[in-house]
């Protein structure tokens, strides 16, 4: 089964070595424009114009977009299973214009789609972040594989609009532009891709306000504190507590080049348990953890653009990082931070190719790090967790054609589980390839 997973992703890419050209043209934006090209090499997607269709729909108010992104992936050093795994990424995405359906100026409903395939490496390795987050959400394991969010958005003026439903919180708390993809392009690991508050869930259920202008950019959100993966319908909301989330930044230009500088904090109401007392629960049995509310989270981020090029300005790559902490008791983290460099390519001849290197370290909270069970003979292998997790990953992301791109991936990291399953974490290293087809 392996071998034939390994084939269907060499089936997946081997055409962009076939197809490869320059990459000197713009890909399309994913909100304005649509292919119109019968050209398999200059078309913008895979699928081409559906005869006619495709420009027809968005005419009309609605907009189609769809993207399949395989990964195969696998553990190259460390202790525990090395085998690579092949898995895929299905994204389907309806933009409904609320004008244009004769509704009203400023309304749009979009509704996304995510399905995951194959198999991931994900936890191999004792690491406690995810290192594919493409995979990780919304599952990889039967019917958490598949997920669905839809959310209304209505623009109040053209720098301020108002995001109500259930809404990809990673995508929309991502906060630097050279880090962000969701996975599915630039970085994987989840320490770069999510917000890392351990705090902020996955996806959530809840409004945005979100306000921006040529000088700062405002958020301000609220939102049911339970995840909302792999829930559908509007059961339980709100029923454990409401998340406060806010973000600002001010934008500069140092050097001549865009940057921001900015806050990000969060608070939630969620009655959870406090990691303190995690010693005092194993043993002796008949203990209880006591419960803690009102986690909070605050971190300070920039990003700064160092190159852009001067005949083509969306050409350009910078700096970016982030530091905080959080309350340390309801949270699996005190202390986090990171750092990197990403953007598109140097080359001229590739300037849609992207790539990236990034640092980061998250320091565990008192109560979960160096917390540990003993082993007992036969029956449980022991767990010892470690003072933190922390690492590298860098990539290279080739953009072959419009609607083809091909990377390489590399992480190098620290283990937060230091034992677990019978095997001895310290060290160790992911290599993967991802291909992602715009279809």
């Amino acid at each position: 089964m392996k071998k034939l997973h390994f084939i269907l992703f060499l089936i997946l890419i081997f055409p962009s070595f076939l197809i490869a050209q320059d990459g000197n043209q713009e890909i399309a934006s994913d909100t304005t424009e649509v292919d119109t090209s019968a050209n398999l090499l200059s078309r913008k997607t895979l699928t081409g114009k559906w005869g006619g269709l495709r420009t027809k729909l968005p005419e009309k108010g609605i907009m189609f977009k769809a993207s399949y992104t395989s990964f195969y992936q696998g553990m190259v050093s460390g202790e525990g299973n090395n085998d690579f795994e092949y898995g895929s990424k299905l994204g389907i995405a309806t933009v409904f214009n609320g004008k244009k359906l004769g509704l009203w100026e400023g309304f749009f409903a979009i509704a996304r789609m995510e399905y995951n395939m194959g198999h991931s490496v994900n936890q191999r390795g004792g690491t406690a972040l995810p290192v594919n987050t493409a995979l990780a959400y919304p599952g990889i394991e039967g019917a958490d594989r598949w997920d669905m969010n839809i959310y209304f958005i209505q623009f109040l003026s053209k720098t301020d609009k108002i995001v109500v439903g259930k809404i990809n919180n990673i995508d929309l708390g991502n906060f630097s532009t050279f880090s962000g993809g969701l996975g599915v392009r630039n970085f994987q690991n989840n320490a770069f891709v999510g917000p890392p508050n351990a705090i902020t869930v996955p996806y959530v259920f809840g409004a945005y306000y979100m306000s921006s202008n040529e000088k700062r950019n405002f958020t301000f959100a609220v939102y049911d504190a339970n995840s909302r993966v792999n829930k559908l319908g509007f059961k339980d909301l709100f029923t454990d507590g409401i998340t406060f989330f806010a973000t600002a930044d001010l934008i500069t230009h140092f050097f001549n080049k865009k940057g921001k500088q900015g806050l990000t904090g969060v608070v939630s109401t969620k009655q959870v348990r406090n990691l303190n007392d995690l010693e005092n629960f194993f043993p002796p049995i008949g203990n209880t953890i006591t419960e803690k509310s009102n986690r909070w989270s605050l971190a300070y981020f920039f990003e700064q653009t160092l190159y852009q090029n001067t005949d083509n300005k969306k050409q350009q790559f910078g700096l970016f990082g982030q530091i905080g902490t959080t309350d340390g008791k309801g949270s699996f983290t005190n202390f986090f931070y990171q750092i990197g460099l990403g953007g598109q390519s140097l080359f001229k001849k590739r300037p849609l190719d992207h790539w990236g290197i990034a640092y980061f370290n998250y320091t565990f909270s008192e109560g979960l790090r160096d917390f540990s069970l003993p082993e007992i003979p036969g029956i449980f292998d022991g767990l010892q967790i470690g003072r933190g997790e922390s690492g590298v990953e860098a990539f290279y992301e080739a953009q072959i054609t419009k609607w083809i791109s091909f990377g390489i991936d590399y992480q190098y990291l620290s283990s937060g589980i230091e034992k677990a399953f019978g095997n001895e974490n310290s060290n160790v290293s992911f290599l993967g390839f991802r291909s992602k087809i715009n279809l």
